[in-house]
């Protein structure tokens, strides 16, 4: 039932800018689909590479020019006030569109001036679609533009789910310490959330409880007043 709860609530968050509500469910500790994907250049290679560092892998598509963007631009003014070692760990800019192909590609890094430590690739609708299921979103398609959750994910050195953070509301603090949790510390409320998340709710429920009792009888003693 608190899986059920929180999903509703990050399902309402996890909007783009075009107001499209899409499904947000992702695991944390679930291995990501080992795909195989092609950068800019036309080399195909494998996600597997990355393994032994974290990772932080951003969903976006080239063509967006609103919440990609932003998402993009959050993430590279947050890791340069991290204070995390660049060469500890990976960046992935995977795109969920098939027809970004690899001069597409290399247009989007130059024009959005991509880091060159940066990753940036698409892969096949195959691939595309097991990577999807495995982060356990959802992406819908209208007309030729997608809706898609806000959310960068951070992968730990064995390539499995270890923290997100949707939106672009977060600091260089936040991505430290994503950071750190991907390396293997403990994240004490991510992992209890749903816990937490019941335990909130019933203390509102009792409260809310207590304070219609307590109206009822406020109620009860002044009619007893106004009509012995």
């Amino acid at each position: 039932m608190t899986r059920i709860l929180a999903t509703l609530i990050l399902t309402a968050l996890a909007t783009n800018l075009s107001g499209g509500v899409v499904e947000f469910a992702p695991e944390r500790g679930r291995a990501i689909a080992a795909i195989n994907w092609t950068d800019e250049t036309g080399k195909t290679r494998q996600l597997s590479e990355f393994a032994g560092h974290p990772v932080i892998l951003l969903p976006i598509y080239t063509r967006c020019r609103s919440a990609c963007v932003q998402n993009v631009n959050r993430l590279k003014e947050t890791l340069a006030d991290s204070l995390g070692d660049p060469a500890q760990f990976r960046v992935l800019l995977l795109s969920f569109d098939a027809t970004d192909n690899p001069a597409t590609l290399s247009k989007y890094r130059t024009h959005e001036r991509i880091p060159l430590a940066w990753s940036v690739g698409s892969a096949t609708p195959a691939n595309i679609d097991a990577m999807l299921e495995t982060l356990d979103i959802q992406v819908g398609k209208a007309g030729t533009e997608f809706t898609h959750p806000n959310v960068v994910f951070y992968l730990d050195a064995k390539l499995r789910i270890a923290k997100w953070i949707y939106g672009t509301d977060y600091s260089g603090r936040d991505v430290d310490a994503a950071l750190k949790i991907a390396l293997g510390q403990a994240d004490w409320i991510g992992q209890h959330s749903d816990m937490i998340y019941a335990f909130l709710v019933f203390a509102a429920s009792l409260l809310c409880v207590a304070f219609f009792r307590c109206l009822r009888s406020r109620c009860t003693d002044g009619c007893a007043t106004n009509f012995p």
